[in-house]
C-alpha cells in the first residue's frame, strides 16, 4: 500500500490536536524501533542473566534515547534541506528514503524543524543528567557521544559525507545503547553486551545501507558521499547481504549462541531480502530489512528471558 507524503491539508495546524500530530509525525516515529529495540534487548539480557531490573533507570534510558533519536531525525531533515539533497531526490521511496518531506511539502519551515530538533536534543540531555545523578557520569557520557555523533552524521560536511555514516549508525543505534543500558543496570561493561551491540549494529547498518540506495544520485549532487552513492546500484544492493552475513555470523560463532538461537529465525525475511537484492529490487527489500532488524532484537530478548 502506497503511503502519502505529508501535506498542508493533512497537517494544517489549525487545532492543538493537529499541531501535536504534525510535530509527532515529523520525528518519523515509525523508525524509532531502531533505538528502542536495542535498549529493550539489553534490558532483557540483564533480566535474564541477573534476575532483576531497576525499572526507574530503564524508563529514563528509554525516554532519553527516544528524544535523542527524534532530535537526530529532525535535524537530519533540516540539514538535508539546507544541502538540497531531499529537495532534488527524484528516486525516493517514501517513507523509507528522502526524509520526512515536512519541509519540502511546506508543512514546517526549516527554522521550525531546527528549533524543534534542538529542543528535543536538549530534553534528551536533561534526562541524561538525571541518569548521571543516579548512576554517575559514565553512562550519560555514552549518551552524549552518541547524540553528538548522530547530529554530526548529517551536519554540513559531516560524517556521512565523509563515508563514516555506517560506522556512526552502528555505534549510535547498536553498540553504545546496548553497552550503556547494561551498564546502568549492572555497573559494568560485559563481554555479552559488546557482542549483543555488535550483532544489532550489523542489522541497523543494513537499514541505513538499503535506505540510502534510492538516495544515491541526490546525495552525490549534495556532496554526501555515502558508500552506496560511491557504488553502482547493482553493487550497492548486493553488498546489503554482507551486513546480514556479519550479523548472523556473530550470533552463530560467538558465545551468544546458546541464548540467541531464536534470533536465527530472522534469517527468513533476510533471505527474501537477499533474493530481492540479487534481482535488483528495492521492494520488498527495504521494509523486510526493517523487519529483520526488529525480529533480531525481539528474538534475542526472548531468548535471554527464556534462558
Amino acid at each position: 500500500m502506497e503511503i502519502s507524503e505529508p501535506s498542508t491539508e493533512t497537517y494544517h495546524g489549525k487545532t492543538v490536536a493537529n499541531l501535536v500530530s504534525t510535530y509527532f509525525n515529523a520525528v518519523r516515529p515509525a523508525f524509532l524501533s531502531a533505538s528502542i529495540l536495542p535498549v529493550v534487548t539489553a534490558l532483557a539480557y540483564v533480566q535474564g542473566n541477573y534476575g532483576s531490573l531497576d525499572y526507574q533507570l530503564a524508563t529514563l534510558v528509554l525516554i532519553s534515547i527516544v528524544f535523542i533519536h527524534c532530535a537526530a531525525n529532525v535535524l537530519n531533515d533540516y540539514f538535508d534541506s539546507k544541502n538540497g539533497s531531499d529537495a532534488s531526490n527524484q528516486h525516493r521511496i517514501y517513507p523509507f528514503s528522502g526524509g520526512s518531506r515536512f519541509i519540502q511539502n511546506k508543512v514546517l519551515s526549516e527554522r521550525q524543524m531546527l528549533v524543534f530538533g534542538v529542543i528535543l536534543f536538549l530534553i534528551g540531555i536533561l534526562i541524561g543528567l538525571i541518569i548521571a545523578y543516579i548512576t554517575g557520569p559514565f553512562v550519560p557520557w555514552i549518551g552524549l557521544i552518541g547524540g553528538v555523533l548522530a547530529v554530526a552524521y548529517s551536519a554540513p560536511h559531516g560524517l556521512a559525507s565523509k563515508g563514516f555514516g555506517d560506522l556512526v549508525i552502528a555505534l549510535c543505534f547498536g553498540l553504545l545503547p546496548v553497552m550503556g543500558t547494561v551498564y546502568t543496570q549492572v555497573n559494568a561493561i560485559t563481554t555479552d553486551s559488546i557482542l549483543i551491540g555488535l550483532v544489532i549494529s550489523c542489522f541497523v547498518v543494513a537499514i541505513l545501507w538499503i535506505n540510502s540506495i534510492p538516495d544515491r544520485e541526490a546525495d552525490k549532487r549534495a556532496g554526501k558521499n555515502t558508500w552506496p552513492s560511491r557504488l553502482s546500484e547493482k553493487i550497492a544492493l548486493r553488498l546489503q547481504t554482507v551486513w546480514f552475513v556479519l550479523g548472523f555470523g556473530l550470533i552463530l560463532f560467538t558465545p551468544l549462541l546458546d541464548r540467541a538461537y531464536l534470533a536465527l529465525l530472522a534469517a527468513i525475511p533476510a533471505t527474501v531480502v537477499v533474493v530481492s537484492v540479487f534481482k535488483q529490487r528495492l521492494m520488498p527489500s527495504i521494509p523486510l530489512t526493517l523487519i529483520t532488524h526488529a525480529l533480531v532484537c525481539v528474538l534475542l530478548a526472548a531468548g535471554f528471558l527464556i534462558d
